[in-house]
């Protein structure tokens, strides 16, 4: 689906930056038939009209010794004031790796990476004593598995593919990086099109010396991919969080190999607690969403107890690490 104000162009310079956003203007000018100026030009108009959010680095933080956890909320007796305070304050948390506003079964939604259970539970009984008598319901998982898809569904004239563009899994493999690695990945977190002499003035080391680390950090698997935050209401899509519960175990494999070639599911996860799988979708609507749903379910009679599910209004705060101490 186009969206008007965009040409053919634009959804293939999108779909460029989304498989990979800190390519050169040169080699996306290329791909698409523009000269790099006009590249910039376009990409400049892009992030200007809000379609592009921001330029990201899917770091596995995993592989950095971090755990996930996540918290759903539902508000109650909080005036739009109070709210407004709640979510900064989630958001202003260093630890708050993604934060997002939603209508439907919660209100909220964020992710904390800690790296140990402590500094969870720390801020977990800070939030309860700010905010308890405002949180009508707070269900909370530890999230261990994360995987998403080269689907091109948001971008015009590109076919849909299942193979995944990211996997973080929790595993005892913990990468040994020092504080430079660490701030590396810190501003291509924030920005992953900041060029490589950029990051070597901030950190006071070579524009070699970045390169090198930079490509050992793609080898060990710690960055996996460069990409861009859409804003998929300019793009026709409404973005929805799905929450699964399994009556048989033993089919997810079947269930999740069936919604990889969904080219609307975008990303699954697992998590310890809560529910079985987590999915997020783009849909054209409230209708073509409950179409989905309603297929995926007579597809599995027997093996799905039920679902809720998640109307995202606002995403805050997305994949950020916190910073060094």
């Amino acid at each position: 689906m186009k969206n008007k104000t965009l040409d053919s162009k634009d959804h293939k310079i999108l779909y460029h930056l989304f498989l990979n956003s800190r390519e050169s203007l040169s080699l996306i000018g290329k791909k698409v038939g523009l000269p790099k100026t006009v590249v910039k030009y376009r990409i400049d108009q892009l992030v200007n009209n809000n379609v592009i959010e921001n330029f990201n680095t899917m770091i596995d933080v995993f592989k950095l010794g971090y755990s996930l956890y996540r918290l759903n909320l539902v508000f109650q007796y909080a005036s739009p004031e109070k709210e407004l305070e709640m979510i900064d304050y989630f958001k202003n948390y260093k630890n708050t790796w993604s934060a997002s506003s939603a209508k439907g079964r919660y209100d909220f939604t964020a992710t904390i990476l800690v790296k140990n259970q402590s500094d969870f539970f720390s801020f977990y009984e800070e939030t309860l004593k700010r905010y308890r008598y405002f949180l009508k319901e707070i269900v909370f998982s530890q999230l261990y598995e994360k995987f998403g898809y080269k689907h091109a569904t948001l971008f015009a004239e590109y076919p849909h593919s299942d193979e995944k563009a990211f996997e973080y899994r929790f595993t005892s493999n913990i990468v040994d990086i020092d504080d430079t690695d660490y701030k590396i990945l810190y501003l291509l977190a924030k920005n992953s099109r900041i060029p490589s002499i950029d990051i070597a003035k901030e950190i006071n080391v070579t524009s070699t010396t970045i390169i090198n680390r930079i490509n050992r950090l793609i080898n060990t698997g710690i960055i996996q991919r460069y990409s861009i935050n859409i804003n998929t209401n300019k793009l026709g899509f409404k973005p929805f969080n799905v929450n699964l519960s399994l009556r048989n175990y033993d089919k997810k494999k079947d269930i999740i190999r069936y919604l990889s070639n969904i080219p609307f599911i975008w990303e699954i996860h697992k998590a310890v607690g809560g529910y079985d799988l987590e999915l997020s979708i783009f849909t054209l609507n409230f209708e073509h969403f409950h179409e989905i749903m309603d297929e995926l379910r007579s597809k599995f009679p027997e093996d799905i107890t039920n679902y809720d599910y998640l109307y995202v209004t606002k995403i805050h705060k997305t994949n950020i690490l916190p910073e060094q101490n």
